[in-house]
Formats: structure tokens, C-alpha cells, sequence
């Protein structure tokens, strides 16, 4: 259709896009307008404000939310198989470490998704998007990573492109082939195994780099080495998530676009962080399945550093809701719900290097829209058991719809 109206929003919520993440006390600045209309035309919102006579299509938002489609910036959400063994063994007192190296962990992951074709890789990771629509997220990264070579990273990324030719959802890929020494017998062969097959097959068909650096994975030193060789690609960073081994002393040197889980960070590295302008990505439910502390994130705000929040949907984390995400970043980081909707909005969008295109609701923007069945945006969290998400739009197009 080339034009569609959604008619007498009860809220229309957004931050304002100011060409950057928004930070400090600019993270809480979201608008509500009360009783208003929304007119996009060929995927692009065209008109906020008054009802315009008539569009191809007209959905009633009466008593309704309508807020900009959820961004979720962080996730592994392309794997085959199941490790509902580890949830057993976690209540049972393993940890995640004893897990990994008793060859499970990721390395289950890598072996099944390693086997897998590249159809039923792309099936199985498809039902686990489409339940990420039905919860309003609109753009998503996608991480590779499960892989013991430069074919299997490859494949991964034939399932990224696989699940944006729907156009169903936006992608945003990553490669991170330093997650899990799995490409030689220990990290210094991974790194070299990465450096001359991985990166020049593959770096030119993604939008971001990433290395899992923590105990158990990547060193600082590793991670320098393969950031130095990525050149100007955008990089993301796990840091921080099982102990604190120094990973963000890169921060300054390849000003990364986002430092992500942080669970361990200390007063240093979040100066780091606030220094480099990285966005701090928390991952609130791996916080939730791993029974970890939940990081101080009010400290980060009050540093100035930009905040986002996303899933980590993972084989370790199998949720994919967003909404959850938003409950639990306020009910553990004490976040404020205007706070947590620009976390999952414009900041994630910035953080993705597709701010200029998405993330508020605003005229120019790609209609990346949720009508949500409440009459109020601060009941959205507090009906994450519910799913309160009526319609998803991605682009201008209907991708979900909940009678």
C-alpha cells in the first residue's frame, strides 16, 4: 500500500532524534502527544497531528500506545539446537565457566549449528525472529559466532540476509568470530585461523565487528590484534560479563560504538567508556538467567554515558521480548520508563548506525511503528506477561497484527 493512517492515537510516545544517542538527563526527555493521527506514505511518516481525510489503509488507535518499533542491539539469535541441559546444571550449582569447559556452553552451540543446514539453520532462527515482531521489535543485530570456520561464519551470514529478504524485519550483522575458541586448538591458533581466512572473506559483508572478551573467551590482546586488522569497521565489545580482565582499555583507541553486558565494569572503565562516547548495551535478562547482580546502571547515566538495553537472545537466553527486557531493566537497573523507552528506541538506534533512519517517531523517519493495547505507555512494562503488542510495522508495512 502506499499510504496508511494510524487514526486518534489515545498517546503517540517518542523521544526526539538529536542526531546523537541522548545521555544524562536528556535519556528521560520522551513526548507523549495525546489524540493524534500518524499518516505514512511509502514507508515514510509523512504527517503527525491532525486526521487527514483518507489513506490506502486506516487503523483505529483509539485508547491506544503507538511508540517506535523496539531495537534490539544485541543478539545471537541465529543457532540451531537446543542446551536445555545447562538450565538444570545451573540450578544444580554449575557455573558457566565449569559448563564451558566441560565442552558445552557454547561449544554445544557451535558443534549443532556447525552440523545444521543451512535451511533448517535459517528455519529454526526465523520462529525465533517472528516472535521478536510479535513483541514490536522492528530492527535487530544479529551476531554470528557459532562456528569452527570461515564456511560456518559464512553461512551465518547467509541466514542474516536469508531473514532481511523477508522484509519482515531490519538487520544490522556483526561478525564475531572471537567468540569461543573453536577454530584451533587454542586462542592463539583461533586468532590466526581468524586473521587470515575469516576477516578477508567476510568483513566487507557485514556492518560491525565484535570480540567476546572476558575469562573463559578473548583476551585484550587478542581483541586489539583483530581490531587493529578490522581497519574502520564499526566495533562492538562483550566486556565485562563474567570478570573484569581490562577489555575496555581498548574503548579509547578504536572508539567503539558500543561496550555491551558490563556486569563487572568498575569506576575506570565506565570513565573509559564516557571518554571514547561508546554506548553502554545491558542485557538485563542474560543478568536474569545467569542469576547474576544486576550492574548500577544509574551510575553510567550519571557519568553522561548513553544507555541501551536489549535481549541477548541467545540459546543461553532463549527470550526474545523486548518488553521483558524493559520490565526487568526497571524493575533491577531502576530506570526510569522514559529512561528505558529511549534505551530501546533512538539510542539503540544510534548505537546500530541507523539512527538518522529510525528509532523516533518523527516526519522523514521510516514508519517503524507499535500500536500496543493500553491506554497508557507506562502500562506497556508492566503487561510483559500479557504481550500487550496489537500491531508491528516495519517500513510501512504490516508485519504482525493481533485481532
Amino acid at each position: 500500500m502506499s499510504s496508511l493512517l494510524l487514526k486518534n492515537a489515545g498517546q503517540i510516545i517518542t523521544a526526539k532524534d538529536t542526531g546523537k544517542p541522548l545521555s544524562g538527563n536528556g535519556q528521560a526527555s520522551l513526548s507523549v502527544t495525546n489524540d493524534a493521527s500518524i499518516l505514512v506514505k511509502n514507508g515514510i511518516i509523512s504527517e503527525i497531528g491532525g486526521s487527514p481525510i483518507s489513506a490506502d489503509m486506516v487503523i483505529d488507535c483509539r485508547d491506544k500506545v503507538v511508540f517506535p518499533g523496539l531495537i534490539d542491539a544485541h543478539t545471537h539469535i541465529i543457532y540451531a539446537g537446543s542446551r536445555y541441559e545447562e538450565f538444570y546444571q545451573k540450578i544444580d550449582g554449575r557455573s558457566y565457566l565449569e559448563i564451558l569447559e566441560a565442552g558445552n556452553g557454547i561449544m554445544r552451540t557451535v558443534r549443532e549449528t556447525e552440523a545444521a543446514p543451512q535451511e533448517r539453520l535459517f528455519a529454526e532462527s526465523l520462529r525465533r525472529v517472528e516472535s521478536a515482531i510479535k513483541r514490536g521489535t522492528t530492527s535487530m543485530e544479529i551476531k554470528t559466532g557459532y562456528s569452527s570456520s570461515a564456511a560456518g561464519e559464512a553461512k551465518m551470514i547467509a541466514v542474516m540476509d536469508a531473514i532481511a529478504a523477508t522484509h519482515r524485519i531490519s538487520v544490522v550483522k556483526t561478525l564475531l568470530p572471537l567468540h569461543a575458541v573453536s577454530m584451533g586448538s587454542d586462542e592463539k591458533s583461533h586468532l590466526a585461523y581468524v586473521m587470515e581466512n575469516v576477516l578477508p572473506a567476510l568483513l566487507e559483508k557485514v556492518d560491525f565487528v565484535d570480540s567476546f572478551c572476558d575469562s573463559g573467551a578473548f583476551s585484550p590482546k587478542s581483541t586489539e590484534t583483530f581490531f587493529a586488522a578490522a581497519g574502520n569497521k564499526g566495533k562492538r565489545l562483550h566486556s565485562d560479563e563474567i570478570s573484569n580482565i581490562g577489555c575496555l582499555s581498548l574503548a579509547r583507541r578504536f572508539r567503539l560504538k558500543s561496550a555491551d553486558h558490563l556486569l563487572k565494569t568498575d569506576d575506570e572503565g565506565i570513565d573509559l567508556l564516557r571518554d571514547c562516547g561508546a554506548v553502554a548495551n545491558f542485557l538485563p535478562i542474560t543478568a536474569f538467567s545467569l542469576g547474576e547482580k544486576y550492574p548500577d546502571v544509574r551510575k553510567f547515566i550519571g557519568k553522561g554515558i548513553p544507555v541501551t538495553i536489549s535481549t541477548d537472545s541467545s540459546p543461553l537466553t532463549r527470550n526474545q521480548d523486548m518488553i521483558f527486557a524493559l520490565y526487568l531493566a526497571l524493575r533491577f537497573y531502576h530506570l526510569r520508563i522514559e529512561e528505558a523507552f529511549t534505551a530501546v528506541t533512538i539510542n539503540a538506534a544510534y548505537s546500530l548506525g541507523i539512527g538518522e533512519r529510525t528509532g523516533t517517531i518523527e516526519k522523514g523517519k521510516s514508519a517503524d511503528l507499535v500500536m500496543a493495547d493500553v491506554s497508557d505507555y507506562r502500562e506497556i512494562p508492566y503487561e510483559y506477561a500479557t504481550n500487550p503488542v496489537r500491531t508491528v510495522i516495519n517500513r510501512g508495512n504490516i508485519v504482525s497484527n493481533r485481532e
